[in-house]
């Protein structure tokens, strides 16, 4: 590139423009770390390696490393509208930011702005008064110009500047003006990221005490709840992390491009802090709730979804083994926690009911992406793979109502309960709730999650309460009616 030359005093007042926060809601810098270190051992070890040698270094690194894909970003419409309404006037727009000029450049090039852009290069780190400098550089010593920022480290630009915006911070006695709404309640981003709506699978802990039957006690069902509270908060901690590393495929869906990570209202750090908190309360929880044998359980959990976010999501075929299978732990956890032997026939029918649930969910994922190549890049699929999937995910339903009719049939299974025969009811809602749902995600009535689907779908709820009903004659039968 040509070295910057100071504009001619005579040129209309330039429009410089932070990125990061600003112009868009994402640090484009700290994305880049982390599509770098979720790449493998030997780049997160490059990536610390860089940091040590200083955040210039990293940030020139990572852009020769990673190249940003400036069309996803998550771009603030307001601050584009002063973008269009500068370049209506014929006034220069420049970007400058504390990001690395090889990202910026493609973010200008994506917007069509012609002028040179501002940023971080070598050694040089763009930010605060540094910026000015850089900008001084470029347009002179007493030229005026206007500036769209977002934190405190503006604050020198904007008392620089002829007249100066904001989206976020906006320094006290100052003639900054807000620019858009206020950025959205952390508290509310926070609980959001944590998706509480999908806390319902972790229901899947306390049946052990439904199916042993000591969900009578109320010991036993304290224990159990508060195993699945625990469960909660570890899993809202592996749902940060997965976000964070999902950033890209979110952004190329049509409904998780609203997460906030991929959205730009929760910081990488926030989210990374959050995660740690809710692991340490979740595993010290653990530990005080049943000893070292849950929290082991809960560690294990953790491990597989971690791994799960890292590498196994990418595997064909194996993504939806390890749902099931993590599905099929949180029964083994309810159990561990409240000290009673886990069914082999339960154990088998959880683990082909919730393979069919995690084909669904792929299914869906796969239905409703925006650009398919992107998002299925990063999953192991082709678009071609779509009807491959939704035919293993009912055939693997099926085989799960197959083993609920043999569990039913065992003659050991007589001796647990007071009406075993009324268990062969349980297959013909089952039967008609796995159809269904399967076909409503055909017809693309199904959205994101199919548990958080069904937890809000008045018939499924329904079909629910008919199969607890079925279940509950069956354990106590007669008892029942005499009291």
């Amino acid at each position: 590139m040509l070295p910057d030359q100071p504009a001619a005093a005579d040129k209309a007042v330039p429009l410089l423009v932070d990125v990061d926060g600003t112009l868009t809601r994402a640090d484009i810098s700290l994305e880049s770390f982390v599509r770098i270190a979720r790449s493998g051992v030997a780049a997160l070890i490059a990536l610390l390696t860089w940091l040590v040698a200083g955040r210039a270094v990293a940030k020139t690194m990572a852009a020769r490393r990673d190249r940003i894909d400036a069309a996803r970003l998550p771009y603030r419409s307001e601050v584009l509208q002063l973008i269009e309404q500068a370049q209506a006037d014929h006034r220069p727009v420049i970007l400058a930011s504390a990001s690395h000029w090889r990202h910026i450049r493609r973010i200008a090039d994506h917007l069509k702005l012609a002028d040179p852009v501002i940023a971080t290069r070598g050694r040089s780190n763009l930010k605060g008064q540094a910026k000015l400098a850089a900008i001084r550089a470029r347009i002179g010593p007493d030229a005026p110009f206007d500036y769209i920022g977002d934190s405190r480290a503006d604050t020198c630009l904007w008392t620089d500047a002829r007249h100066g915006w904001s989206v976020g911070h906006i320094p006290a006695r100052s003639a900054v003006k807000r620019l858009g709404d206020p950025r959205p309640s952390p508290a509310r981003a926070i609980f959001k990221a944590m998706r509480p709506h999908q806390w319902a699978k972790n229901a899947l802990v306390i049946v052990p005490a439904f199916t042993s039957g000591e969900f009578t006690k109320p010991a036993v069902l304290l224990t159990a709840v508060a195993a699945a509270l625990l469960m909660s908060l570890i899993a809202s901690s592996i749902y940060l992390l997965n976000d964070l590393l999902d950033l890209d495929a979110d952004r190329a869906h049509r409904t998780k491009w609203k997460r906030p990570l991929a959205h730009g209202d929760l910081t990488i750090p926030a989210a990374l802090g959050l995660s740690l908190l809710l692991a340490a309360i979740g595993l010290v929880g653990g530990w005080w709730l049943g000893g070292p044998e849950l929290m082991l359980w809960f560690l294990a959990y953790m491990a597989i979804t971690t791994a799960y976010s890292f590498r196994l999501k990418a595997v064909m075929v194996g993504d939806a083994i390890v749902l099931a299978s993590l599905y099929t732990i949180r029964i083994w956890i309810g159990a561990i926690a409240i000290g009673v032997p886990l069914s082999f026939w339960l154990l088998l029918f959880s683990v082909f009911l919730f393979l069919s649930l995690a084909y669904l969910k792929r299914y869906v994922e796969m239905r409703d992406a925006i650009e398919p190549q992107r998002l299925l890049s990063g999953r192991g699929y082709v678009g071609g793979d779509l009807d491959v999937v939704m035919m293993s995910g009912i055939s693997a339903g099926m085989v799960a109502i197959l083993v609920l009719a043999l569990f039913a049939h065992d003659p050991a299974t007589a001796a647990h309960y007071a009406l075993p025969e009324m268990l062969w009811l349980l297959c013909l809602p089952l039967l008609y709730w796995l159809n269904r749902i399967w076909i409503m995600a055909r017809r693309g009535e199904v959205e994101g999650d199919p548990v958080a689907f069904a937890i809000k779908d008045r018939r499924s709820l329904l079909i629910g309460a008919v199969t607890a009903c079925i279940f509950v004659v069956a354990l106590y039968g007669p008892a029942l009616i005499t009291g």
